[in-house]
């Protein structure tokens, strides 16, 4: 008895111990080794990073004008080295992945030359576009952050959401042209990643881009996940045949899908509400595509789920509207909503003249874009 209860305990023991094995060799350790001036000997320098959705906040002393760290990831990622916080003071951004990187500051962090290991020389690439333009807004939010309350914060912050989108923009686009001339370098795929994470994900805007990867990252964990996300947020709709309907315009008149779509080449069908932020926000894009393109043959079927025709009319009036407009009143209940699988908006299809959804929820400049393709 004793025997087999030992035995079976050593044979716990070692599938234990063969598990932990297994997970541990799924990972792959990382030293950062630094030189810095001097004078900084005895402050204390932070790695950030995350593991496993974790944030890693790892820290060592200076001595000699030099520290080190070291560390394991189950894959690459991007980390921060600082002498204060995460996103304030003197810091800067590195990759992180198996081997050696090394950082030699001759003065600031911010200026360090980072080299080592392949990766971390190649994200330097594309940290010399946007590092500069990161830095500048990160501080601006410090700034925001210290101010005290009142009347100037608020015209601050103003100031800085207004540029939220062009900032938005150039980091994506930035990480777009770094897989054209990158596509075989997991920085890439990261950086697109991010691009594409929890909200911001959009089809039309990635995928295209996504394509341009090699296969080899496409089948790593982050790859298989990003491609799984695009998909899921194409729309089961996009390629399949329009579905009719027929609701009522601000004036009272039955208007159907079919009537717009058999005097135009392009209709986008937008689902919207004058109570919904983001729609109200997305509409000065709309306006813009419909402006550029309308007399080439695109037009806009604005479908709302307000249940307040003043205020439905309103905001018709006040986002420049001169397009389509037709609702039942019903808010959520609204049958074209429903018919169209509508859970969030905005949301919208863009339908060819034969009737077919050639694309759905299109954002901002893809948009744009987009209908300029097509309208070639």
């Amino acid at each position: 008895m004793n025997i087999i209860i030992k035995t079976n305990i050593l044979a716990i023991i070692f599938l234990l111990l063969l598990g932990a094995n297994t997970v541990l060799g799924q990972e792959k350790s990382f030293t950062v080794k630094g030189k810095i001036d001097e004078s900084n000997d005895g402050k204390f320098i932070k790695l950030y990073y995350e593991k496993d959705t974790l944030k890693i906040i790892d820290s060592v002393s200076i001595k000699k004008g030099r520290f080190q760290f070291k560390g394991n990831l189950p894959a690459p990622t991007l980390g921060k080295l600082s002498l204060e916080g995460e996103d304030i003071g003197d810091r800067i951004d590195l990759f992180l992945s198996q081997g050696t990187v090394q950082v030699i500051a001759t003065d600031s962090l911010y200026y360090a030359k980072i080299s080592g290991t392949k990766l971390a020389e190649n994200h330097e690439l594309f940290a010399a576009k946007v590092r500069p333009v990161d830095r500048s807004f990160i501080d601006a939010l410090n700034i925001f952050k210290a101010m005290p309350e009142g009347d100037a914060k608020k015209a601050y912050i103003t100031e800085i959401l207004g540029g939220l989108d062009e900032y938005t923009r150039f980091k994506r686009e930035a990480a777009h042209q770094f897989v054209i001339d990158n596509p075989n370098s997991y920085v890439a795929l990261y950086h697109l990643e991010k691009t594409a994470s929890a909200g911001l994900a959009n089809y039309e805007t990635t995928f295209p881009f996504y394509e341009k990867l090699s296969s080899d990252l496409k089948a790593t964990a982050l790859g298989l996940e990003l491609g799984d996300r695009l998909l899921a947020v194409k729309g089961n709709l996009t390629g399949k045949e329009y579905v009719d309907f027929v609701s009522t315009t601000p004036k009272g008149d039955e208007l159907s899908l079919k009537e717009v779509l058999k005097s135009n080449k392009y209709t986008l069908i937008d689902f919207w509400a004058s109570w919904c932020g983001p729609c109200r926000k997305e509409n000065p894009h709309v306006v813009k595509t419909y402006e550029a393109f309308n007399d080439k043959g695109f037009t806009v079927l604005s479908v709302s789920l307000d249940d307040d025709k003043g205020r439905w009319e309103e905001a018709i009036k006040q986002d420049n509207m001169p397009w389509y407009h037709v609702s039942s009143l019903k808010g959520w209940k609204e049958p074209a909503a429903q018919l169209y699988g509508i859970r969030a908006i905005p949301q919208n299809f863009l339908i060819d003249a034969s009737g077919k959804i050639v694309a759905s929820n299109l954002r901002g400049e893809t948009l744009f874009k987009k209908v300029e393709q097509l309208l070639k």
